[in-house]
């Protein structure tokens, strides 16, 4: 977490540096909390997150960062951490284990957004700036590690990986003189399984210095939801939702 907020903050001091012409950057960081629920079935029965495993919510700081080029694609780039720990007493079985009384479960999905999109100026300019929607590809790289722990026996399935994941980007900002509310969704869906992740957030720019930056304050709600249909013998639906708020800078 420490690296994650000296990263951030780099990113705001600096960038405010080295802007360049034609170039439009914005940056920000923030906290946002994990609530995650549903099942997950590997190679046993299906086990609850909350109810088996003993995963509750939890907050962590994320950062992005939005580059927009005057011809070529712009870039958007984002990082969101996330790590659940739990502990039950329950029964199930899990990767061909049968486990029962206390079991410690140690679970970090830490995810990395590279973006490629182009705005629609055409539609900006139809509406007076009021609407400014984009549309691009995404790959999402998930940094998968997790595990699973018996007490009494000490015995451990554990699982990792690393996971790039192609989705489509699409977003809408709607803007107001120092009001904006912004949408994003990106997701994927294929032969039963499907994998998208929605954030609706309201911005407010409370102050600016002309002709270098504007300061921005927003909230906002994530949603994420991951369907796997016998992916690797592995079936799951995953949701992982809650608040945030971030503080960032554009110019």
């Amino acid at each position: 977490m420490k690296r994650s907020l000296v990263l951030a903050g780099f990113l705001l001091v600096s960038g405010t540096g080295f802007s360049l012409p034609l170039v439009n950057i914005d940056l920000s960081v923030g906290a946002i909390s994990h609530d995650p629920s549903g099942y997950v079935q590997y190679q046993g029965s299906k086990v609850d997150v909350k109810d088996d495993f003993g995963l509750d919510k939890k907050t962590r700081v994320f950062a992005r960062a939005k580059v927009e080029l005057p011809i070529v694609p712009n870039l958007y780039l984002q990082y969101i951490p996330m790590k659940f720990e739990g502990q039950k007493s329950s029964t199930f079985t899990y990767g061909g284990y049968t486990f029962t009384g206390n079991v410690k479960t140690s679970v970090r999905i830490d995810h990395y957004d590279v973006g490629l999109y182009y705005n629609l100026p055409f539609i900006s300019t139809a509406t007076a700036g009021l609407l400014d929607p984009e549309l691009g590809v995404n790959v999402r790289v998930v940094d998968f590690e997790g595990k699973v722990t018996e007490l009494s026996t000490n015995h451990t399935e554990s699982k990792s990986a690393t996971i790039p994941i192609p989705m489509l980007y699409a977003g809408l900002g709607l803007n107001f003189p120092y009001v904006s509310v912004i949408g994003e969704l990106r997701g994927i869906t294929y032969s039963g399984n499907s994998y998208y992740d929605i954030t609706g957030e309201l911005r407010v720019k409370p102050f600016s210095v002309p002709g270098v930056a504007s300061f921005f304050v927003g909230v906002g709600y994530r949603y994420e939801r991951l369907k796997l249909d016998n992916v690797s013998d592995i079936d799951a639906d995953i949701k992982v939702k809650g608040p945030f708020a971030n503080v960032g800078v554009s110019f």
